[in-house]
């Protein structure tokens, strides 16, 4: 999956070949938060797009890579960029340590470094919101998207998931017959944010299917964000995963500590690269520093070690908070076990 860090990005597109970034006119005024025309004919704006990210052969290392960028290409994920590597962004698929990376920074930019908002638009499109964390994708438009080719509700299941497990590490994927279309979760947001840009207007054509030279005749892919599930058991879940989540989170925080213990060079290599820098003072606490600070207590009294196993003893379940010593950090009574950069404050 990392066999990108052996070689140079490529270049997606000629500068020659990029369309304009507004869309054919259809209307008097070009709304600019919907990315679209107003007060006119209207029109069928949907359209399979003439670019694809082919994340096998796409990714490679960049200029982003060098100065330590946390951000992706927007345009790498729409298959798009004419910069290749001398893009000062990232072109590759999110992984682990650049969802941790990023979580650490902020919660009020998505992966691209584009500013999210309080609510959610009205049609679910656009960036997203900055006060819950969203993971799942509502994929429409599936239909368009075969060119009415006619496939069986688990063919059309398989290639939706053939699609978006390219883009990111999937949860669960369903498939609505009744409605053509279906729903992505992603385990991480970023992954999400990815995917939804990725794929929107996309065609689920593969190369081998007769309509394949006709895709550009179909509508392509509608990718938005799905409506929060009001079922109460999803909303347990949820919870659930939140917290696994931000256990997770603090046993990579220690791993990567101990590694750069064991490799001071590359530890100070870290400190230079712009961004989130994490650092441990001598009253052993993770310090994230940024336009505001927060930290987080590591326990004096037990090695790294013990604190990770307990951590993981957490996330099992094969233990509760309150059987922790009472001098770790998991047992701080107030708030939760990772504070993160409060949306609200930034």
């Amino acid at each position: 999956m990392d066999s990108w860090k052996d070689r140079f990005a490529k270049v997606q597109v000629r500068e020659s070949e990029l369309p304009s970034s507004i869309p054919v006119q259809t209307g008097l005024t070009f709304n600019i938060w919907y990315s679209k025309w107003s007060q006119g004919l209207g029109g069928n704006t949907r359209f399979v797009s003439p670019f694809a990210l082919q994340p096998q052969s796409h990714s490679g290392k960049t200029r982003g890579d060098n100065d330590g960028e946390l951000f992706f290409c927007l345009f790498f994920a729409k298959g798009m960029c004419c910069l290749g590597s001398k893009c000062r962004y990232l072109h590759h698929i999110p992984n682990e340590d650049d969802v941790s990376r990023l979580a650490l920074r902020t919660e009020v930019l998505d992966c691209f470094g584009r500013e999210k908002f309080a609510d959610y638009r009205e049609d679910m499109g656009g960036v997203g919101s900055f006060r819950k964390k969203n993971k799942t994708l509502y994929v429409g438009g599936i239909d368009g998207a075969l060119n009415s080719k006619q496939l069986k509700p688990t063919q059309i299941e398989s290639r939706v998931r053939f699609v978006f497990s390219r883009l990111g590490d999937i949860d669960r994927i369903r498939y609505v017959e009744d409605k053509s279309c279906a729903f992505v979760k992603f385990k991480y947001q970023a992954s999400a944010e990815f995917a939804k840009e990725a794929m929107s207007n996309q065609t689920l054509l593969l190369h081998s299917d007769k309509e394949w030279d006709d895709r550009k005749e179909g509508t392509g892919l509608l990718v938005k964000w799905a409506n929060e599930d009001p079922d109460p058991a999803a909303q347990k879940r949820l919870l659930e995963e939140q917290k696994l989540e931000s256990l997770d989170m603090m046993v990579r925080l220690l791993n990567n500590n101990n590694n750069n213990r064991a490799n001071p060079t590359t530890s100070n290599e870290a400190k230079k690269s712009p961004g989130t820098e994490l650092s441990i003072d001598s009253s052993s606490e993770v310090s994230v520093s940024n336009s505001k600070k927060r930290l987080l207590p590591i326990d004096n009294g037990m090695g790294d070690d013990d604190f990770i196993e307990n951590l993981k003893k957490l996330k099992k379940g094969t233990t509760n908070i309150e059987s922790l010593p009472t001098k770790t950090s998991a047992s701080v009574s107030s708030g939760p076990l990772i504070d993160y950069l409060s949306s609200d404050e930034d």
